[in-house]
């Protein structure tokens, strides 16, 4: 009984003299009968190795399992794969291989795993496999972007660098250890995800049609690389939709604009202001070159051009492309020479050698040229990027289109030689 005050009043004094609680469970083990799992628990706590070795493994014989189960927790808490070293094994008892499998699995260290070999790595990668759900594989791939941010800011820091490293090693021990289910699920959502963006059911089937071709060309692609592959086609073809519809809606804006010449004629909106007139239609010339043409078909131009060094050319989607920046080119050209044309026309009428009539004439079918041709005849690349005109227009802008070459030459022989000009056959309505 006294001893027992006595041990009583000494731990109630450690705590105040800064000792842990190992060293507390430490020297209560004094004071039991057998000390065995009290030693186990105090080096536990205290991550001590050497701790072990005061289990003495009373009751067994040949083999120690207490101690070497003291080994082991202590592996399975700290990481320390040297712990398990000390387990001798036997009867009854923990191997050292267990030990390491157990280290490996409680401290998400594939690492540990290929300390083994043969049979006991195996076990070990199918113990590890199982602890891998799709949502660890989605956060070590956010880990591993996030570091390459870290270490591309920062290229000179070498712990930015080395935990690169390190993270990119556990990624691959990752998805090479998932079982064939969970990277499975893992493929499933991250597509979902990544087409969550598309709405167009025509982008989605390209995509799909595209990733499916480009996967049968390369099967030794890791999943990894697979989803950013399907990504950077998703980004592609959404790109590819996007310039498809502003293409088509400049084409609209050029058959708009024929549209109202067919309804509106200039004599009543202008009347015989021959001042008046020049000036609205040299504003109505710079506004179809900025707003309906011009500047927006050149960044079409241009972007359709980076677009299709993207894509192989052999490929079916390169060559449809190439078409459709090829119609753009003479919508442009056409387009750019319109407010040359009507410049020209106005300072024949400011000169006296042209009369508003004529111009008028003119002007009009400057404005049903070329552009509205291939306006016309452009299709999409996708079949949902839809015109906006209706048919009854587009009847109109067909009827147009086939006076073009004519309406040029005349237009072209009015400018050179105005006296002997004749509108007649150059109808603009």
């Amino acid at each position: 009984m006294k001893y027992l005050r006595n041990a009583l009043l000494i731990l109630a004094i450690l705590p105040m003299s800064g000792c842990g609680l190992g060293d507390m469970i430490l020297f209560s083990c004094l004071f039991m009968g057998n000390a065995d799992h009290c030693y186990q628990a105090a080096a536990v706590q205290n991550a001590d190795p050497y701790g072990c070795e005061k289990v003495s493994g009373k009751g067994f014989q040949g083999s120690n399992p207490p101690r070497d189960k003291c080994y082991l927790m202590i592996a399975e808490n700290t990481g320390d794969y040297d712990a398990c070293s000390h387990i001798k094994g036997g009867m009854m008892s923990y191997t050292q291989e267990e030990c390491v499998s157990g280290a490996a699995v409680a401290n998400d260290d594939p690492e540990g795993c290929k300390r083994l070999k043969g049979e006991d790595f195996k076990s070990c990668k199918e113990q590890f496999g199982s602890s891998i759900t799709s949502d660890k594989l989605k956060g070590i791939n956010d880990e591993v972007e996030a570091a390459k941010s870290a270490a591309g800011a920062n290229p000179d820091d070498k712990d930015a660098q080395d935990n690169l490293k390190k993270l990119l090693a556990k990624q691959k021990d990752y998805f090479d250890f998932a079982p064939d289910s969970t990277k499975g699920e893992f493929f499933k959502s991250s597509r979902e995800a990544l087409m969550s963006e598309v709405d167009d059911e025509d982008v989605k089937s390209e995509i799909s049609r595209e990733f499916v071709d480009f996967r049968s060309k390369n099967p030794g692609m890791t999943m990894n690389d697979q989803l950013k592959k399907m990504e950077e086609i998703r980004d592609r073809q959404m790109t590819a939709k996007s310039l498809d519809e502003q293409a088509n809606a400049i084409m609209d804006d050029l058959k708009s604009t024929a549209s109202d010449f067919a309804t509106n004629t200039l004599d009543d909106l202008y009347g015989e202001d021959a001042k008046a007139y020049q000036e609205k239609l040299a504003e109505k010339s710079r506004e179809f070159l900025i707003e309906h043409g011009g500047d927006r078909i050149k960044r079409g131009i241009e972007n359709l051009e980076y677009l299709k060094e993207k894509y192989d050319k052999a490929s079916e989607q390169y060559e449809k492309i190439s078409e459709q920046i090829d119609k753009l080119k003479k919508v442009y050209d056409e387009v750019s020479s319109v407010y040359k044309k009507v410049d020209e026309i106005n300072k024949l009428v400011a000169e006296g050698k042209l009369d508003v009539k004529k111009a008028k004439v003119l002007h009009g079918a400057i404005f049903l040229g070329k552009g509205l041709e291939y306006a016309t005849e452009y299709v999409p690349v996708f079949g949902s990027t839809a015109s906006k005109i209706t048919k009854g227009v587009m009847d109109a802008t067909v009827k147009f289109a086939t006076k073009r070459a004519e309406r040029t030459t005349a237009i072209d022989k009015c400018i050179d030689d105005p006296e002997h000009c004749d509108p007649n056959n150059i109808s603009a309505y």
